[in-house]
This record gives structure tokens, sequence and C-alpha cells, in this order.
């Protein structure tokens, strides 16, 4: 079955196009599922965009970290901007940063080795537990999208994100722009420069550019999921089969409100 590129979703008084992205079965996946695995590869050629569901369990204990996390980014990010500065860290990937959309992020090199700034620091279990998984789903993915390939075993592109190599993979805490109009929200139009990312956010906040129409299209914030897309580390390593998509951070009405992502990037070994 064929289904449309986006559908209409009224939005408080706004009707947004939606794009209608594959959903993704994680359990399959491992499972090495073909039909599963045929639906990843599918949606990493097209639109580069898809949705990760998890068994029950699991999902459960997403949700509860989550939660945890949501709760502590509120806390973090509320902190005078002279303290959020003391876990300033040199270089793109590492600690506090403040450029137009503030983040915290912890590597996985060091997510055992560094001081965690409160109150990710009393958490700490949940917030290195969730990074953990994390890992465990982007290199699920990357393994079924390889073995659908033909790459071999181990292929190319597992060995360049070997866990035993050094990389900036990691977890990242994000507080979303929100402004009191939309005509003043900062462009963050971008692609993404690792090879797969995953983004967890409880509000309206993302758009993609459509591969081949370029237009933009809202991504739901399905609950019991986790979007991913195709970064572009793949994307140059498979000589542009996979798709690396252009997406932004936005609001689909005016008003200010807290919206706070939660991702991680699996990136290649240095």
């Amino acid at each position: 079955m064929i289904y449309p590129l986006k559908s209409p979703r009224m939005v408080g008084d706004r009707s947004l196009d939606v794009a209608n992205l594959e959903v993704i079965k994680l359990e399959s996946l491992t499972a090495k599922d073909p039909v599963e695995m045929a639906k990843l590869l599918k949606a990493a050629e097209s639109e580069g965009f898809f949705y990760i569901t998890f068994n029950d369990d699991l999902s459960k204990k997403i949700s509860g970290y989550l939660r945890t996390c949501y709760l502590n980014s509120h806390e973090y990010f509320a902190k005078p901007l002279g303290e959020k500065m003391k876990a300033f860290r040199e270089g793109v990937c590492h600690g506090y940063k403040c450029a137009g959309i503030e983040s915290f992020e912890i590597t996985r090199d060091e997510q055992n080795s560094i001081t965690l700034p409160s109150p990710f620091a009393e958490h700490a279990g949940a917030t290195l537990d969730l990074s953990n998984i994390c890992d465990t789903i982007v290199r699920t993915c990357l393994r079924s999208i390889s073995d659908s390939l033909g790459l071999g075993e181990p292929s190319d592109l597992e060995n360049a994100h070997h866990p035993d190599g050094q990389s900036d993979s990691g977890i990242k805490f994000v507080s979303g722009p929100t402004k009191s109009s939309i005509a003043d929200v900062p462009d963050t139009t971008h692609t993404d420069g690792g090879s797969i990312t995953l983004l967890w956010c409880e509000k309206w906040a993302s758009q993609m550019q459509s591969k081949d129409t370029k237009e933009w299209l809202w991504i739901d914030p399905k609950p019991g999921c986790v979007l991913a897309n195709v970064a572009n580390y793949l994307q140059r390593q498979t000589g542009g089969r996979l798709h690396s998509p252009v997406h932004r951070v936005s609001q689909p009405t005016d008003g200010v409100e807290d919206r706070y992502f939660v991702s991680y990037f699996l990136r290649p070994n240095h």
C-alpha cells in the first residue's frame, strides 16, 4: 500500500501538514524480520525520518526515564547562565552550549568519568541507562541497514562505529526555542552531522523538508515511540543512497511554553 506523504492535522487553531512516516518495531529488527528490515531501509532511502516503537516493558522503562530527564532539563536550564557555564566544554559535542538554543550533552566516552552538574548528577542512573538504551537502538538500526544493503558482517559501517572505539556519540538535552510570536523563532535549518539521531519531545516542535517536493512538513510527537533520522555520515558512506534530511525546530502556534528535547547521536569513531 502506498501512503500519502502528508496529512492535515488541527493543532490549536492551525491546520498543519503532517508527515506520514514509517513506524518500525525495534524487537522485529532485533529478530532480523525481513519485512521490518525492508521498511527501515525504504524509510532511510526516502525521507530519512522514521519512528521506532518498543515492547511494553522497554516502553514503560523509557517513559519513566524521559519524565526524569524532562524535569532535570527544566531545573537545569532555569539556572543562571553563570551556573550553567560551569559545565561548558570546548568542542561541539561536549557539555553545556548556548548558541541560540541551550543544550547539555554527555558523550559515551566520558559518561562514567565526568562529574555531572545538578540535577543530572542526582539522577545519573536514569540518565546513563537511557543513554545505553539509545545506543542499543541506533546500533540495531545500523546493523539492520547494513544487512539490508548486503555490506557483509561485520560491515565497514559497523566497524566505523565499533563500541570499543572512541567517538563523540552521546545523549543531549536541549531547551528548544520558544517565542511569543512564530515570526521570532530563530532559523535552525540543518542536517545532522553524525550517523543516526534519536529525538524525543512531548510537544509539536520539529519540521522536516520533503526530499522530493522540498515542502516543510510537521512531525507528530507520537507518544510511546522515538523519532529517528539518518545523518550525514551514512549518506556519504552509501554514496547518497541513504538520505540525511533537512529539518528544523519550530513551534506551530504563537505563545511561550517550555519545550525540551532528549536526543541521542550515533557518531563514527575518531
